[in-house]
């Protein structure tokens, strides 16, 4: 059995990070990062 995870936990904006962009939280990776290597094709 799979636990639900609220999405809305593991991604965060700070104002002066990235631009302001939204981030995986405790990370410097942006989400726009994240789905570019997902149309990359990588893991």
């Amino acid at each position: 059995m799979q636990a639900v995870t609220d999405i809305g936990t593991l991604i965060t904006r700070r104002d002066g990070v990235l631009d302001d962009r939204p981030a995986i939280t405790g990370t410097r990776v942006s989400v726009q990062r994240v789905a570019a290597w997902y149309k990359m094709g990588l893991n």
